[in-house]
């Protein structure tokens, strides 16, 4: 039997002239039609939840046929008919009319019947199930709506928690260092053996702890405006990813300088097609997070690939590693809110607008740690060039 692509009835009487006879309601509802003269072709015919009837009409002869069983009743057990309009035609007899209703039955016709009777009928039930899936979509997207409000108003909670808590304690030391700065300077505070390198250290370290919270501040408006659609997205090819991974961690604040870094770039890989702006984020969030979660002297390298119909580009570390529970969540912003080796907070920005960055290539990212014997984080980029992404560089470069 071939599936319907318009709405239709299933039309089960006990005879196929009484069939035939139905029909006539379904042209009226300009209803294509399907008549089955067995209770076993109307089970077998109703039995996918892909194929449903707009509405079923039932003859209790045919039910009879099944006299074991409540034919109606074992309809509307099946989850997919639960709400699909039946109408059952029977004698003039109360014990079976209340008998139909009491099954699942929305209306019992007496036969004979007169055509306009079932046409009203089924008009009616099918008006009223139509304004039932109205209301019922209407309250999904309500729900929906308050599923994105509650997660919004957690999303700004737990910003405002970071904010008002877990910042204060890097700004209070860049206040800190300022300060004890210009005390040295001042002569206000002895100036250790050095003299104004020691004012000089001090400052740097001011200098690498903004630059920390700018990097965040960056991220947060960053991953805001990725989920609004709203970043930027030039995606052209790269001819030298190595050289582009060596500027990305340039942009990496302060711990650089003391982490041992390795790159190693296969051939097929030095040319990528991406947005360079957005790769040269995504790695350096990836080497920031590296750092932040390695002590001093640790290595962290840099690898890339090409397999299959893919760029394989991932960043590996020996630090402290990430728990297994925690693996599937960290690309969450404040999912993974944990103080790094060196007690500085890690809200997760860096990592969330990771994720949306890949995805905006149509790639995809993820880790693969132990704890206490580091991570390395993967993401991939796609070879194929879509003709949507070669028309938008076209349009770029005027071609």
């Amino acid at each position: 039997m071939q599936k319907s692509s318009q709405p239709w009835l299933l039309i089960a009487m006990s005879t196929d002239r009484r069939g035939e006879a139905m029909k006539g309601a379904a042209a009226e509802l300009r209803l294509n039609a399907e008549v089955v003269t067995e209770a076993e072709t109307l089970l077998f015919r109703t039995r996918l939840a892909d194929d449903l009837p707009a509405a079923l009409l039932v003859d209790h002869q045919l039910a009879a046929q099944v006299d074991q069983l409540d034919l109606v009743q074992l309809l509307r057990r099946r989850n997919h008919l639960s709400d699909v309009p039946i109408v059952y035609f029977g004698p003039q007899d109360n014990e079976i009319q209340a008998a139909a209703y009491g099954s699942g039955a929305d209306v019992y016709l007496t036969l004979p019947t007169a055509p306009a009777v079932v046409t009203a009928a089924l008009r009616h039930l099918l008006a009223r199930r139509q304004s039932e899936l109205g209301l019922r979509q209407t309250l999904e997207r309500l729900r929906d709506f308050e599923q994105a409000y509650k997660e919004s108003e957690r999303v700004k909670d737990d910003l405002i928690h970071m904010l008002v808590h877990d910042l204060k304690s890097p700004i209070s030391s860049v206040i800190g260092l300022l300060d004890h700065s210009l005390d040295m300077i001042r002569g206000e505070s002895p100036v250790a053996d050095g003299g104004i390198e020691a004012v000089n250290e001090l400052l740097l370290l001011a200098r690498s702890e903004s630059q920390h919270l700018l990097g965040l501040a960056a991220n947060i408006l960053d991953v805001r405006r990725m989920k609004d659609g709203a970043m930027p997205f030039e995606p052209v090819w790269v001819d030298d990813l190595s050289a582009l991974a060596q500027q990305a961690l340039r942009d990496v604040s302060g711990g650089p300088r003391e982490r041992n870094f390795s790159f190693l770039v296969r051939p097929e890989a030095e040319r990528i097609h991406a947005d360079p702006a957005l790769l040269r984020r995504i790695l350096a969030n990836l080497f920031a997070n590296a750092v932040k979660h390695t002590r001093k002297n640790g290595y962290v390298d840099f690898r890339a690939w090409r397999q299959d119909d893919s760029w394989i580009l991932s960043v590996r570390d020996d630090g402290e590693g990430i728990p297994e529970a925690d693996q599937k969540r960290i690309f969450n912003a404040f999912e993974q809110s944990r103080h790094t080796v060196h007690d500085r907070y890690d809200s997760g920005m860096g990592l969330t607008f990771c994720k949306l960055a890949v995805e905006k290539h149509g790639g995809r990212i993820w880790v693969e740690s132990k704890v206490g014997r580091g991570s390395t984080f993967f993401f991939t980029l796609p070879v194929t060039v879509s003709d949507s992404l070669i028309d938008h560089e076209l349009t770029l470069t005027g071609a």
